[in-house]
């Protein structure tokens, strides 16, 4: 568990800035154990043998949004080449963790679920993967209709920029947006907009943000704002395992997104400066997550709606398309394996989460001695 215990520090200075329940700050531990985990999977699963396609990297419960585009499981900061089980692996043990119930692992019908949807899709990619049906009657508010409301209401997005603000002629970021720019071909954009302001914000895992407003320079246009979120990227090292397809991470993280939510992030672009890589979008301004704890019906609706997409993207996105039989005949085999994988997983982090809590909780107390 030594591997969970070196996130003390991050998971500590994110407890320190939110304000968590109890289950909600052990699925921030799970999300911040991503790359522990991973390094962990190796241990349990010969992934030597495990066919590889382009994986979303980290499919949890978090990263699943809807917007004016529909809805699907975006954030493809780990997305690489890759064992196509890992994916299952993280999700199951994402679920299980937003779970009503608080003992015990999935219910096998919720399993199943996810297993039907993936099959399905993974052997008939063309039909459109499943949304989930608790966020299809969520409709925008007034704020969220354009970005220009966005932007007056002062919320998420906005406030983050603004608490964080910058100098809307700072050389750095005005040299960044350019080159984000230059690589959707769009440098003219900033004949007719102008930056009326810019944030540098940390993201939930350390990278920093920046957030750009872009505002007609006409102010009699009717054209909407832009807000861009232009992020430094994660750029892991390749193994024989997990590796990228791209030499710039931010070109790789494009790549995903068009297999696994093809049409659903706008103005997406990616550049380098001062030798650090970035990847950008365009912030939507209506973005709602499931943030609730999930009875049984939820569960399955979210397994099948996942397993949906993860099936359809994992045949998209394999190197070799005839590679599918492989794949279809590993997850027969070995499915069960997996299940129990994810299962011990998420034993191992409510196991490791208990002790970090314990020892901070310590370290408080020794403080005050």
């Amino acid at each position: 568990m030594n591997d969970y215990f070196r996130l003390g520090h991050v998971f500590q200075k994110r407890l320190s800035t939110e304000a968590l329940s109890h289950r909600e700050a052990r699925y921030l531990f799970f999300r911040i154990a991503c790359p522990s985990m991973q390094n962990r999977f190796p241990r349990f699963v010969d992934l030597s043998a495990v066919p590889k396609t382009f994986i979303h990297g980290n499919p949890h419960l978090d990263n699943y949004v809807k917007t004016f585009h529909g809805s699907a499981m975006l954030d493809f900061d780990r997305s690489r080449i890759g064992p196509y089980c890992w994916d299952i692996v993280r999700f199951l043990s994402s679920l299980s963790l937003r779970r009503e119930e608080t003992d015990g692992f999935l219910d096998r019908k919720v399993v199943e679920c996810f297993l039907d949807a993936y099959i399905l899709h993974f052997l008939s990619p063309e039909i459109p993967a499943k949304q989930v049906k608790m966020l299809k009657g969520v409709e925008p508010q007034k704020w969220q209709m354009t970005s220009r409301y966005y932007l007056q209401s002062n919320k998420r997005w906005a406030k983050k920029m603004r608490d964080n603000a910058l100098d809307p002629s700072d050389p750095t970021a005005t040299t960044l947006l350019k080159k984000f720019l230059e690589s959707r071909n769009e440098l003219t954009l900033l004949n007719d907009y102008k930056v009326s302001e810019i944030g540098l914000t940390p993201g939930s895992l350390g990278k920093k943000h920046f957030i750009f407003a872009l505002m007609p320079k006409n102010e009699d246009s009717r054209s909407d704002a832009i807000i861009l979120d232009i992020k430094e990227v994660y750029t892991e090292k390749d193994n024989k395992f997990f590796y990228s397809p791209s030499s710039h991470h931010g070109e790789r993280m494009i790549l995903a997104s068009k297999i696994f939510a093809d049409g659903m992030e706008d103005r997406l672009g990616f550049c380098t400066l001062d030798n650090k890589q970035y990847w950008g979008r365009q912030v939507p301004s209506f973005a709602v997550k499931v943030k609730k704890f999930l009875n049984k019906e939820e569960q399955c609706d979210f397994a099948y709606s996942v397993g949906s997409e993860l099936g359809k993207g994992h045949r998209k996105g394999l190197l070799v398309p005839e590679d599918y039989m492989a794949v279809e005949k590993d997850l027969l085999r070995n499915f069960d394996k997996y299940y129990k994988v994810s299962k011990l997983f998420t034993y191992e982090l409510n196991l490791s989460y208990e002790a970090l809590m314990k020892r901070i909780k310590l370290y408080q107390a020794y403080r005050s001695w």
